[in-house]
């Protein structure tokens, strides 16, 4: 099945997912969510970028496979999340292809009724004309998953329903080349 988004969501859901899964990377104490249905709202840096609404169904199983595969398609020179006052503070250097990606981030929240956060990448050399980017994420837990819903169950507004198991389960080449054809289509 051959699945098409629109770039700004594509990008949005691939930076999220890695996000999460970052923050939980490398760390035996790092947050882990409350298992359930949880509403995301991810803002990114530029112009005419609209906030990205998705629910995540998720569990322990879910959150653990990303926290795994957090950086598998990438080379990765430092991956780390530390505890500094009440904030989860996130810091990787990873490699793709050409490019070094930095990236830095802080995230609040219980992590059973809420969190929030803000992760900034910076790309060198550019990657697709990219050289930077900012992300603000606020999450709630809403309830358990919804009846049909299965965890990894991903549901992006404009999108539709994606599975995260199932494409972190996906041939790494194909998910790096689908991953690159998202970036390529997002808007510059």
């Amino acid at each position: 099945m051959s699945l098409r988004y629109p770039p700004r969501a594509a990008a949005v859901l691939c930076f999220s997912v890695w996000a999460l899964a970052s923050a939980d990377a490398g760390a035996q104490d790092a947050p882990r969510r409350k298992p359930g249905l949880w509403q995301q709202t991810v803002t990114m840096s530029g112009p005419g970028a609209p906030p990205q609404l998705m629910s995540i169904c998720t569990d322990e199983k879910t959150d653990n496979l990303m926290a795994n595969r957090a950086g598998s398609d990438q080379k990765c020179t430092q991956q780390s999340v530390r505890r500094q006052g009440n904030a989860f503070v996130v810091d990787a250097v990873c490699k793709d292809g050409k490019t070094t990606i930095h990236t830095h981030g802080t995230f609040t929240g219980d992590f059973t009724s809420r969190y929030s956060g803000e992760l900034r990448s910076t790309f060198e050399p550019p990657m697709h004309g990219m050289k930077e980017m900012t992300q603000k994420i606020d999450a709630r837990w809403v309830g358990p998953c919804k009846p049909g819903q299965k965890p990894g169950d991903v549901m992006v507004e404009g999108v539709g329903r994606l599975n995260i198991q199932e494409m972190m389960g996906a041939d790494p080449q194909k998910m790096r080349e689908m991953m690159q054809q998202m970036q390529q289509q997002q808007p510059r």
